[in-house]
Order: structure tokens, then sequence, then C-alpha cells
């Protein structure tokens, strides 16, 4: 193999590799998610929320969770119109599920049930990187983290 060939079969495997983790990181986009809050269907807990995976018009799988590590797999009984509005329209703006935050904790502080909220969550870029937390947090915020430390 000639020098140039070497050089340029060398130079290529060097582009692909400072490329890959560019791509990696152009696709952390977070799935769509519709998550509802809402009053618990168990008495030891003051709130739950429903976490929805998306796959177009339809809820590929559900979750409920009373606190911020059991989720427990669940039928959907979501209406199709509001699963169709947040896969077909906009998304929450993080600046909504900021002002859930602090309307929730001054729901709790007065001692008033929590209200039923929807949030469509789609195209958050850097998910793994922090979208997640940036966006999930202040929906979970004021939740147990355990079943053990519910409050």
């Amino acid at each position: 193999m000639s020098r140039f060939l070497k050089l340029t079969a060398l130079s290529t495997a060097a582009m692909l590799t400072m490329a890959a983790p560019a791509q990696a990181q152009f696709g952390d986009v977070s799935p769509v998610l519709l998550i509802e809050s809402g009053p618990s269907d168990n008495p030891e807990y003051r709130r739950m929320v429903f976490v929805k995976y998306l796959s177009g018009n339809l809820v590929s799988v559900n979750y409920k969770a009373y606190n911020r590590t059991e989720f427990k797999q669940t039928p959907n009984t979501t209406p199709s119109d509001v699963i169709a509005a947040c896969a077909n329209g906009a998304a929450t703006p993080l600046r909504e599920i900021k002002a859930f935050e602090r309307a929730e904790a001054k729901r709790k502080r007065a001692g008033q049930a929590p209200e039923i909220v929807r949030f469509c969550i789609k195209n958050v870029q850097n998910w793994e990187g922090g979208g997640r937390d940036r966006y999930l947090n202040p929906i979970f915020d004021g939740m147990p983290y355990a079943a053990s430390l519910n409050n």
C-alpha cells in the first residue's frame, strides 16, 4: 500500500471516530411523552403521575407512579383525543412545567388537593445529557423518592 493510501485511510478512520460522538449527541432527543399528574387513587399518597410513551397516536406503554423510583405498567385509559392532541400538537414549554411546579408546591403547602394537569414532552434535545432532569424533575417535585419515604 502506498504512503498516500495509508495516510488517506488513517485520515478517514480519524474523521469517522470524531464524527461518531457528534451523531450520538444529535440523536439524543426525548421520546414523545404524555404525562398526567393528579390526585392519587391511593390514600397513602397525595399525588400520582402517569407517564405515557407515545408512538404516533397510540400509547405504546403506560406507567403509573406514586413516587420517583417505582413505576408500575398499567393499561391506558386516556381518551384518544387527548393522546392525539399531544402527538399532533405542540410540546408543553418548559416554563409551563416550571409554573406547575410552583403552583403544585403552593397547593401542597395550603393543604389543597392536586389538580389534574397534562404535559406533552417531545423533541427535547440533549435528553440523556440533562434534558430529562430539566423537564421531569419539576413534575415529580414534591413526590417521595421511594415508598418508604412517603411524604
